[in-house]
């Protein structure tokens, strides 16, 4: 059989998306319903931005305290800051918090109201994404005062042997003089000794911090017949064996065929290895397809892994997994009715909902769990720039979602009171869904959405324009 060459796409993103740095969470807090957005910092050490909106109007103050996902630091929660109260939205509550290494992290978010508290914890992933560089008013400023501390060197060390052992009033001879220029000679070594070691130290940590920009693993594939083979790729020898299950998987496999995006499926890989996947493609078309593969590491950071393949002629299935779901872009979704915003822009916050409905119009009242959630959402950008797969609590990852909630079951026994809690515990699943997220720039966007009725998963999709 012919083995196809995949080419390997290495795109530099924060995380289990492409091109989506922010995090976006609604679930509740106690009995507060809240929309939280977090801006992780895109330098290490840096500042997370954090905004909480609250549904209920009785709250009457949240802290915000940034802790390990796993570990010892899971534990001991440092102590919280007060994030402020709009005055304009007493709703709306913003904060920053230190993030001082790069990894999996969560915010805690501890409420206070009228119902009395309760507290969640939204995971984070942060990790160094670039190298600032310094501008130049802030360089002269401090070459400026580089050369005035030099000049006090070289000063002090003339005046120490020159002037420092005369009586008051007094003149220095030759010899004084002498003994000051060589003080200031000294000193000038001096001070040309410390700008070349610091300069070296410098360069010294701009390399180590250059070395520690975070790259995604990388994902080799190979096409044998109807059979794709995957392999995770380290370029910094990390570790390709410490995957956790996520939604019931190991490893979430979005096939989006390009230029498209025209053909969209949602697939679940086999393990056979440390860090080897594959599985039997379903019924699709032949084309050019970029592979999203979202993985979840023990530590709860999770990752989405990118490449492409080619599909030579169309494969007739059936798949591997009953998991398995997508279609071919046919117009927008029938019986699925998407509240359109009026408008969407990049860099903000919205909530996109959508109604599925019977054949007379009403709420369906069929439908089922899929993946142990109401719905699955993935949002590519028609150039391929963007990509993030969400669910109705945010673009959070469950398995370190829950990871973050099993840190707060001594604290409160409503904190699992979530949308993610509810469908995993198989609630009824309503014919609305809605969903957390904003958009990181400006453009088209597709938007699949998949959700399941007895017979089967239905996959429905829409545009979106996103501006400025």
């Amino acid at each position: 059989m012919k083995i196809l060459a995949i080419t390997v796409l290495l795109c530099f993103t924060l995380a289990a998306h492409v091109g989506v740095n922010d995090v976006f969470f609604e679930g509740l807090a106690g009995p507060y319903p809240l929309y939280v957005t977090i801006r992780p910092p895109e330098v290490i050490p840096g500042v997370a931005e954090i905004s909480i909106r609250s549904a209920a109007k009785d709250v009457k103050g949240i802290r915000i305290t940034p802790m390990a996902l796993t570990g010892a630091g899971a534990k001991y929660p440092p102590t919280p800051d007060l994030a402020v109260q709009s005055k304009e939205d007493p709703q709306l509550f913003t904060g920053g918090l230190w993030i001082t290494h790069s990894g999996a992290w969560q915010v805690r978010a501890m409420v206070e109201g009228d119902r009395g508290g309760g507290v969640v914890a939204v995971p984070v992933p942060a990790m160094s994404q670039r190298v600032t560089k310094m501008d130049s008013m802030t360089g002269g400023v401090l070459t400026l005062l580089m050369v005035l501390l030099a000049a006090g060197v070289v000063g002090i060390g003339g005046a120490a042997l020159r002037e420092a052992q005369l009586a008051p009033g007094m003149v220095p001879d030759a010899r004084l003089m002498r003994s000051g220029r060589m003080g200031m000679v000294a000193g000038l070594v001096v001070a040309g000794v410390l700008i070349w070691f610091g300069r070296g130290w410098w360069e010294i940590e701009s390399r180590a911090y250059a070395r520690s920009i975070y790259k995604p693993l990388g994902l080799k594939a190979s096409l044998s017949g109807a059979r794709l083979s995957l392999e995770i790729e380290s370029p910094q020898q990390r570790e390709v064996d410490d995957l956790v299950l996520d939604h019931g998987h190991l490893m979430h496999l979005y096939a989006v065929r390009e230029p498209g995006p025209d053909a969209v499926y949602h697939l679940h890989p086999n393990r056979d290895g440390v860090g080897k996947f594959s599985l039997g493609l379903p019924a699709m078309p032949a084309g050019e397809y970029r592979l999203f593969a979202d993985v979840v590491h023990k530590s709860g950071f999770p990752e989405t892994l990118t490449a492409k393949v080619s599909l030579p002629r169309e494969q007739t299935g059936p798949g591997a997994s009953p998991d398995d779901a997508g279609a071919v872009f046919q117009g927008p979704g029938e019986g699925v009715v998407f509240e359109r915003p009026e408008r969407v822009a990049a860099n903000q916050a919205v909530t996109l909902r959508f109604r599925v409905e019977d054949k007379d119009g009403n709420p369906a009242a069929n439908l089922r769990e899929y993946l142990g959630m109401a719905a699955h959402m993935a949002v590519v950008k028609k150039d391929f720039t963007v990509f993030s797969h969400i669910h109705p609590s945010g673009n959070i990852s469950m398995a370190a979602y829950e990871m973050a909630q099993n840190n707060l079951l001594p604290l409160n026994s409503n904190v699992l009171a979530s949308s993610h809690a509810k469908e995993a515990g198989g609630a009824a699943v309503p014919a609305e869904f809605s969903f957390p997220f904003g958009f990181p720039s400006p453009g088209e966007y597709r938007l699949i959405l998949q959700f399941a009725r007895p017979e089967k998963v239905e996959t429905v999709f829409f545009d979106i324009a996103v501006q400025n």
